[in-house]
């Protein structure tokens, strides 16, 4: 989308990146999270993990190796990559390795101990995706393959997403990702976490403080 450098303009561009930054950031949290809990991850990060135990690269860079191969992809189904598509390819694998670096997630051994990290962290993932998704500023490497997928072939998007899931996950396990059971919890309850973020951050709209920042005014808020 054109950027305007009026001074309503700029103040709601910059925090349309920041909220990106921040959906990130809080997103490379929750893969931490489940990731130290030890009892399965997303189809994704299965697969992430996999290539990372196979090479010796970190988790971060495998991310971003595969959100490129990803973004190239779509490119040659036509899809049109988007700026947020680019900073997730790139921002997403660092903020994990960062994380993980820090080293303040915690990696309990204790079962009860290692469901609340789990849960945590998928609630976390969840927050952080509707934070990302707030910025409006394009989707994701994965998504975007989901298009191409989408348009090169007679399946429904839902078939496609599914099927990129159920292939990642296999992949990952293959080259000794951590399949478990919290990959189907992943599963089944990611969708009820992203829409509970996107439910707070209706609310947060609502509120005066957010009004005054989002159009430097007191009028009803209008969203991002």
């Amino acid at each position: 989308m054109p950027l305007k450098f009026n001074k309503t303009s700029l103040r709601k561009n910059t925090l349309r990146y920041l909220a990106l930054f921040f959906g990130l950031f809080i997103i490379g949290n929750g893969i931490v999270f489940t990731i130290h809990a030890n009892l399965g991850v997303n189809p994704w990060d299965v697969l992430h993990i996999g290539i990372a135990n196979q090479t010796g690269a970190s988790i971060g860079r495998v991310i971003q190796v595969v959100g490129l191969l990803l973004v190239a992809v779509s490119y040659f189904f036509k899809v049109r990559i988007y700026i947020g598509t680019i900073l997730n390819m790139i921002f997403l694998g660092l903020f994990v390795d960062l994380v993980i670096g820090w080293g303040y997630v915690p990696q309990p051994e204790i079962l009860w101990q290692q469901i609340i990290l789990y849960v945590s962290g998928v609630v976390i993932f969840g927050f952080g995706v509707a934070v990302y998704i707030s910025a409006n500023l394009g989707a994701g490497p994965r998504d975007s393959l989901m298009l191409a997928l989408t348009k090169a072939s007679p399946f429904r998007i839902g078939t496609i997403r599914t099927l990129m899931e159920i292939t990642a996950a296999a992949a990952g396990f293959f080259l000794g990702g951590p399949l478990g059971v919290g990959t189907v919890i992943f599963a089944l309850t990611i969708g009820f976490f992203m829409e509970l973020g996107f439910a707070m951050i209706s609310k947060i709209k609502t509120t005066a403080s957010y009004e005054l920042i989002w159009n430097g005014s007191k009028k009803q808020a209008r969203g991002l």
